[in-house]
């Protein structure tokens, strides 16, 4: 690593390098961000690029504190743009209309930031962000960051948050290093923004998104003066989003394994509702995903709580080496701290021997009833949820379980009479659950002239292990209709490693199913006709009628033309996928 005083030399020696040199050799990775010039370096760098030593380091810089409590100096009228800071704080999301970032946009904004973005194409999203004020823009450019005399965009971006699904080599990514913005990626974003709250994180390979919804609901009914401020990966319906922002300490968050993102988070409370190998762009092997978990619940405070699927094998994992920790811990000298956190850890599931467990299950309609025991005793009467499968069933135990031990219940010291009254608090809510966008969501349902009713659900189902728990729902809510199957795979690693375990959930689906091309949410260079290839596989491997559409339109057209044929009887389009199915899934019912 290059010296201050070497850094400072080249500067003198090349003003239009100052900022390149001093980015590249003194950035540290603190908490995602990328730092900027120490003050000395700022200093000289300034006078020299203006040509006028006389000009003040202060009038340029900001002061700001990092999560470690020390504190750096950085740039925020721009090296290279001449301008001083304007008093707004402003943040640029680079992929803003993606799920993850448009909820953070939305949080950002409640807080009082100015914020800007762009994505590469128009949605929905980017209108609502703009409803609420915010600049966006469809494609990235530099202009996207650089200052503009339009919204009061009179300054650069104190920060720039950079989803997931974008390249490093992105214009408006090299456009922040060429001005010395801090980049942060959104995992540590993430644990900047929940800093100093106590963050609840719902972590897991499947189910966070209905879950973390079901804890931030009931979570809010606890907190109704002062509210709780949630993050969720989906659009709920009593929301107008996937967020809230409150006053109260407690925020709720998905905490997404994707990109090893959640492992930014500090935690008071966690849940994890599965584990298993998924993400092979970003995870090489099991052993890889397991690890990631251990650091996520290493994260979680000591004076805290998780609470774990005990039914899951991927949990019971987890278990085993948390338990094999904890002993090793004990037996070592008190004089070392094991560092290891965790606190209070129970389980949920429908199996014996878990602490929170669900019992005499009931599927009628599209609802689920259950009851709840605690440590093998029943609490209250049986509770109804208006979702369907027992995947939500799970989902809806688990919300129980961490609402109790946030209240501070769910311990030896707590009665029966407190528990009882906490499940009753949160079956209250989770009765009028109204859930979450594409996840089992009912479009519509309309009647054919001949009688026959067709009803089309959208579900985010891109996994072997979700696709087999939504069929399973929708069998059991639907049962003696017929079922067609829309299946849109999401991204070629998925589908290629997971190809027989498609096949035979795909298989055991329905009577049609329809396999669309392969969804790539980040640019590859992979030939399209490799994957139209692997997908034609998949649908012959299926069998039955399973047939692979390459274009949407004609999707959608095939399947309209299959409920068609289908005379006086009920049908059910099911559309599963990450991707664009959910317009798929619209332009089907559209189309009826």
């Amino acid at each position: 690593m290059i010296t201050q005083g070497r850094v400072a030399q080249r500067c003198a020696a090349s003003p239009a390098v100052a900022t390149t040199t001093a980015v590249r050799h003194t950035r540290e990775r603190t908490g995602g961000a990328f730092p900027s010039h120490t003050r000395e370096e700022a200093g000289v760098c300034r006078a020299r690029a203006s040509g006028n030593e006389g000009e003040k380091w202060d009038d340029y810089l900001t002061k700001e504190e990092r999560l470690d409590g020390t504190t750096h100096f950085r740039f925020v009228g721009g090296l290279k743009s001449g301008r001083t800071a304007k008093s707004r704080r402003r943040v640029h999301f680079v992929g803003i209309g993606g799920s993850g970032l448009s909820n953070l946009a939305k949080l950002a904004m409640a807080r009082g930031w100015l914020v800007t973005g762009s994505d590469i194409r128009e949605s929905s999203k980017l209108e609502d962000l703009r409803g609420e004020g915010a600049l966006v823009d469809v494609g990235h450019d530099e202009g996207n960051v650089l200052e503009r005399e339009v919204a009061g965009v009179n300054c650069l971006p104190d920060a720039m948050v950079v989803s997931s699904a974008v390249s490093a080599d992105n214009v408006e990514v090299r456009c922040a290093l060429k001005y010395n913005i801090p980049l942060y990626k959104r995992g540590a974003w993430l644990g900047r923004v929940t800093s100093g709250y106590n963050l609840v994180s719902v972590a897991g390979t499947h189910g966070k998104t209905t879950t973390a919804t079901m804890v931030a609901l009931v979570l809010e009914n606890l907190e109704r003066e002062d509210g709780i401020t949630a993050i969720v990966g989906g659009d709920v319906k009593s929301w107008n989003g996937g967020s809230m922002v409150g006053t109260s300490n407690l925020f709720v968050l998905e905490a997404d394994e994707y990109d090893r993102a959640f492992l930014d988070l500090h935690s008071k409370y966690a849940i994890v509702t599965n584990v298993e190998l998924d993400h092979l762009d970003i995870y090489e092997s099991e052993d890889e995903v397991f690890a990631a978990f251990e650091e996520f619940l290493e994260n979680v405070s000591e004076d805290g709580a998780t609470v774990m699927c005990g039914d899951d094998p991927g949990c019971r994992i987890l278990l085993e080496k948390r338990t094999e920790i904890s002993s090793s811990s004990s037996s070592s000298s008190s004089s070392s701290p094991s560092g290891n956190g965790n606190g209070t850890i129970q389980t949920y599931g429908l199996q014996e021997g878990n602490d929170w467990r669900a019992t005499d299950l009931k599927v009628e309609g599209g609802e689920c009833s259950f009851r709840v025991e605690y440590k093998g005793k029943p609490l209250g009467t049986r509770l109804t949820i208006p979702v369907t499968g027992t995947h939500n069933v799970l989902n809806a135990l688990g919300a129980i379980a961490l609402a109790a031990l946030v209240q501070g219940r769910g311990t030896s010291e707590t009665s029966a009479e407190e528990l009882e009254r906490s499940v009753a608090s949160s079956a209250e809510v989770l009765a009028e659950f109204q859930g979450v966008e594409r996840r089992c969501q009912v479009i519509g349902e309309k009647e054919g002239s001949d009688g026959g009713k067709c009803v089309v659900v959208s579900d985010y189902a891109h996994h072997p292990t979700e696709v087999q728990a939504t069929l399973e729902g929708v069998r059991g809510r639907y049962d003696g209709r017929k079922l067609v199957v829309v299946f849109e795979p999401h991204t070629l690693s998925r589908l290629a490693y997971f190809f027989g375990e498609f096949v035979e959930a795909l298989a055991e689906g329905g009577e049609n199913v329809v396999v669309s091309q392969v969804f790539e949410p980040i640019k590859t260079w992979i030939s399209p006709k490799v994957k139209q290839a692997i997908a034609e596989d998949l649908a012959a491997e299926i069998g039955l009628n399973a047939r692979y559409i390459h274009d949407a339109k004609e999707v959608v057209a095939e399947v309209v033309a299959e409920v068609g044929s289908t005379t006086g009887e009920d049908t059910v389009v099911l559309v599963l996928g990450a991707g664009q199915s959910h317009s798929i899934a619209l332009d089907i019912f559209d189309a009826l």
